[in-house]
This record gives structure tokens, sequence and C-alpha cells, in this order.
């Protein structure tokens, strides 16, 4: 080797030592932490469920048929009452001297009947004996006419003050539970002013609300399970009412659906939750929202493969969405994992460690 050649050789190798040097590291693969449910066969599910409350079927908002001041409240909200069972008493003082009043006025009148009753008799006797004119005779005759009229008047006038009278104690319409009340003793009221509620004794419901786009549902469901919360029990039922117009406020249906078999366990005022009838004959796999991915109008969930901790995009056929849910008809598996949270962040084979919901 020349002299020449060696510096050269010398420059090249420390040239390719200083570039392997200065090579930067290959970057290290992405790990996302992800949440994740385990997929469940949920198809003895209903598909739809609405919030609801038991309520009595016939409901009935009581108040006096006069006006008054309260001066006895005497049942409390929650009690069972008796039909005619009082509930609350008005001041009926005044309504009782109208009724002294115009039990007068029918004394008077039947006095009055009877005298002028008399004086046709003793008329009749002198226009036989040609006394008196049949003129005469005629005008006491219809004399007794007004006077038995006046007499039905005032009977009619006493009968109406003397239910006036009655009125003032307000009674229970049928055998049920007093659900509200608000006649406190004190209280001035109006004619017709509802002071009580009395939920009746017998068919018992459950009061939903049901949404615009889930009308033709309901309305030809054959029948709906009623789950009561607090007894963790279930029941059939059947709707028995729908609204024809929307409630001004929420938007939604008021529907009742009756309890076809009701047991001492249903109690008013339960929370209960009403669930329609699966749709078809496939299973339906329940998935939170969040696990949904929506592309170009198809729809994905990520499945995990705990065995690569890796994620893979899957096509699902969707059933039927909910506020926080979607029904899955199709394209899962029972006990897969999916992603239920940040599924716009992933892509295919990526990476990911799981957590705890």
């Amino acid at each position: 080797m020349t002299h020449l050649a060696r510096p050269l050789l010398l420059a090249t190798l420390t040239a390719t030592l200083l570039a392997a040097c200065g090579k930067a590291p290959p970057p290290t693969e992405e790990i996302r932490p992800v949440r994740y449910t385990v997929v469940g066969d949920d198809a003895s599910l209903p598909s739809e469920r609405f919030a609801g409350e038991i309520r009595a079927r016939q409901e009935t908002r009581l108040g006096f048929r006069v006006a008054g001041k309260v001066v006895d409240k005497l049942v409390s909200a929650g009690e069972h009452v008796k039909k005619g069972q009082p509930i609350a008493r008005l001041d009926a003082h005044d309504y009782a001297l109208d009724l002294s009043a115009k039990r007068a006025q029918l004394a008077a009148a039947q006095n009055d009947l009877a005298q002028k009753e008399a004086d046709l008799r003793r008329y009749q006797e002198l226009l036989a004996k040609n006394f008196i004119s049949q003129a005469q005779v005629d005008q006491q005759r219809n004399a007794v006419s007004a006077a038995r009229a006046q007499l039905t008047a005032a009977r009619a006038s006493a009968d109406v003050s003397s239910n006036q009278t009655g009125y003032a104690t307000l009674t229970a319409v049928a055998d049920g539970i007093v659900t509200e009340i608000s006649a406190e003793p004190g209280l001035v009221v109006s004619a017709g002013q509802p002071v009580a509620t009395l939920a009746a004794d017998g068919a018992r419901e459950a009061a939903i609300a049901v949404p615009e786009n889930k009308l033709a549902a309901v309305r030809a469901a054959k029948s709906f399970t009623v789950t009561l919360w607090a007894a963790n029990k279930q029941y059939s039922g059947h709707l028995r009412e729908l609204a024809g117009a929307a409630d001004p406020a929420t938007r939604t249906y008021a529907a009742r659906i009756a309890l076809d078999n009701p047991d001492e366990a249903v109690k008013l005022g339960m929370t209960a939750s009403v669930g329609l009838p699966s749709t078809g004959n496939a299973p339906l796999t329940r998935l939170p929202l969040t696990a949904l991915l929506d592309e170009q109008g198809k729809h994905y969930v990520w499945v995990i493969d705990p065995k690569i901790a890796k994620v893979g995009r899957k096509p699902v056929s969707v059933a039927s969405i909910g506020a926080d849910w979607v029904a899955i008809a199709s394209g899962v598996a029972r006990g897969q994992q999916v992603v239920t949270a940040g599924v716009h962040l992933l892509r295919d084979g990526q990476r990911v460690s799981l957590l705890k919901e």
C-alpha cells in the first residue's frame, strides 16, 4: 500500500464510524391505554327500556264543591281510606245559617199553602150557597196553585242549602290511598280547588314517557316487561293508554303500561323499568354507545386480541341505538373485549394497555 492510499483509507474508515455513531435510534411503538368491556349475550333483555313510576289506574284529585276555610284535616298523606270517609272539613257556619233561613221559608210556604187550601174550601161552600161568584172561587184556586209552586221552590232551595252544608265535608270517592293533601287548617279554598289526590285500590300501572322515535314500537308491542328496582321483581304488562299529543315541555308522549299480575310487592310511587320485547330472533349484544365507530355510514368496533394486546377494527350490524347504549345484532362474539373509549384515536394493529372500567 502506497503512502498516498493509507491516509485515504483511514479517512474513509473514520467517516464511516462517525456516520454510524450519528444514526438516530429506531422509534418505539406507541402503546395507547384504553378502557374496554367484555361482550355479553343480552338476548334475554328487551331492546329498549323506559324509566317509569308505579301509579294507580284511577287517580282522583279531590276538592270541595263549595268555597270556605278549612278547619279540620282528618287524614294525612299515605293513609288508606274507605269510600265515604271524611278527609277534611270547612267552616260550615254560614251554610248552616243559610239552611236555617231556607227551612224557615219552607215552613212559611207550607203554612201559606195550607191557609189558601182552607180558604178555597170555604169559597166552594159559599159558592154552593150562591153567596159568592164562580170567578172568586177560580181566583182562590189560582192562589192555591201559586202557593203550591212557592212551596216546591222553597223545598228545592232548602235541599240545595242542605247539600251545600254537606259539601263542607270532603269525603273519599273510593277505597284507596291519599297520596297528596294540601287542605291544612286555615287555608281558604274556592269551589273545585284540588286539595287532595286519591289513588284508588285495584289495578296498578307504570307511567312512562315515550320519545317520538319509539311511538311506533310501543304502539305495536303486544307485551312489556315491568321491573321494580326496589323489589327486584319482574311483571308482564300491556299498553293501556298512549297520549295523542306530546307534552309541550318534554316533547314526549305519556303512556300507561297496565300490570297483568301485580302483587303486594307493587307499591305506589315505586321506580319501574319498562322494557320492550326484542325485535327479531337474533340475539342482541348491548354495548356502550362510546364503543361504536361510525365511518362513511358504516359501523365498527375495536376488538382487543388479549394474546398480543393489539386491536382490530370489526364491522358490526346495529339493531337499535339508545341514549347511552347500542344493540349489536352481529359482528362481535360473547367474551370478546371491546374498546369503549377513544375509538377515533386507534388504528388497526395498534398495541394497547387495558384500563379497568
